[in-house]
């Protein structure tokens, strides 16, 4: 005879957008400070990117808001990468 053990996932959710903003603080890792997310997190995270590229309310994703600024200010101060696709792929 087999036993079955239910395993539960908590699935509850937990809104994040506001965490820093109410004194929440991020653990930086030494290998994570430059990599792809770090980079798209300052991106974000600049007001004077917010015209280009933009949380969504919620705070779980983001939105680009005029990809042809977004190649020709905003990326080439962040990446090596000059074409939208490069971008995209990572």
């Amino acid at each position: 005879m087999s036993h079955y053990t239910l395993k539960y996932v908590d699935h509850t959710y937990r809104d994040f957008s506001r965490y820093v903003d109410e004194g929440g603080q991020l653990i930086k890792h030494k290998k994570s400070e430059n990599n792809f997310p770090a980079r798209l997190h300052k991106i974000l995270s600049e007001p004077k990117n917010s015209h280009v590229i933009t949380w969504m309310p919620h705070g779980r994703a983001w939105k680009i808001l005029d990809k042809e600024r977004l190649i020709s200010e905003v990326i080439p101060n962040y990446y090596v990468c000059k074409k939208y696709e490069s971008f995209t792929r990572q």
